[in-house]
């Protein structure tokens, strides 16, 4: 049986909200997932090989919960299936801690080597594993490498027949693998064709330029490997303009990023930048982050803010 969980579910922590710590409205997302799953190791390190590599994701989980628990911080973590299938108290583990429990699919497919049919059981497979899990429902999902863009609009119409209340992998940036440059930079309903249904969107922070040749431009400052590789100044350029805007920040992490000693796999070139840089120090980055003055809060309180007030929320079709 699925029971509501104030914290886990983020359906009555929106009181919370509203008395909570002064200063903007701030979120932490984890992807939770392997090294070994990211897009980089798609091809040099294949699924058939998956349980060759040792795992290190629970060791790099238990680091953000106890980094989380230091600032009294709640986030979400999108759990990918096939790491709750092989760590099964993990999900119960950080929803124990207070945190919302999301899907991030079970096999990490980008979703343009899915179809609706294949998504639809990679996303339900997911959702059913993390609800029986933890007890409580799943309400968002995020997709691998941010893969839900005018290509694979498809995925909308699945995401509501499975039951889903929020998607959260929306990037309004332009990006080789992802990206929707023209959606909002704000929470949004998103439709996947012009007559289809609607469903509650809520993008990774941006940094909109305002001045200089790249005036208007969005860049990437929500975390991942802009969060290692760039200034911290970026980011916190980004978490001012949305306090000044109004709108959340919607910072997103991944477990592997935290861990110097990972395992080195074969990856080109620029896979090996991506991945290995900036990771002894992304730990007391993310704490310098964590502790400046906001009203952290899981996505679940963005959603419920939202949906409250739906006649504020501009609809935005992924193919038109």
């Amino acid at each position: 049986m699925i029971t509501p969980n104030p914290v886990a579910d983020g359906l009555a922590v929106a009181d919370d909200a509203r008395s909570g710590p002064s200063g903007p409205l701030r979120c932490v997302s984890v992807d939770v997932e392997e090294y070994f799953h990211i897009e980089a190791a798609h091809t040099s390190v294949p699924r058939d090989s998956w349980d060759d590599w040792p795992s290190r994701v629970e060791r790099n989980t238990d680091l953000l919960l106890k980094l989380f628990d230091r600032q009294n911080v709640k986030g979400t973590f999108f759990i990918l299936g096939h790491v709750a299938q092989r760590h099964p108290k993990l999900a119960m583990q950080i929803a124990d801690a207070g945190h919302e429990i999301a899907s991030h699919g079970t096999g990490h497919d980008r979703l343009h080597r899915l179809n609706p049919d294949s998504f639809r059981e990679d996303l339900t497979a997911s959702k059913h594993l993390l609800e029986n899990q933890t007890g409580h429902a799943v309400r968002g999902y995020r997709a691998p490498t941010f893969s839900v863009v005018p290509q694979t609009a498809w995925a909308i119409d699945v995401l509501i027949e499975a039951g889903f209340q929020y998607d959260a992998s929306i990037f309004p940036v332009r990006h080789p693998w992802y990206g929707v440059p023209q959606a909002p930079d704000h929470p949004f309903m998103v439709r996947g064709s012009t007559d289809g249904p609607s469903l509650l969107e809520v993008p990774p922070l941006t940094w909109s330029i305002s001045k200089g040749p790249w005036r208007g431009r969005k860049l990437a400052v929500a975390g991942g490997g802009y969060f290692r590789l760039l200034p911290l100044w970026l980011m916190r350029r980004g978490l001012a303009q949305a306090a000044n805007d109004g709108r959340p920040a919607i910072l997103y992490f991944h477990p592997w990023e935290f861990d110097p000693q990972m395992p080195r796999m074969p990856l080109p070139l620029t896979g090996r930048i991506r991945t290995y840089t900036g990771l002894a120090a992304a730990e007391s980055r993310l704490e310098r982050i964590l502790r400046e003055p906001a009203n952290w809060q899981p996505m679940g309180v963005v959603v419920d803010q939202a949906l409250r007030e739906p006649d504020r929320l501009a609809t935005f079709c992924l193919t038109s």
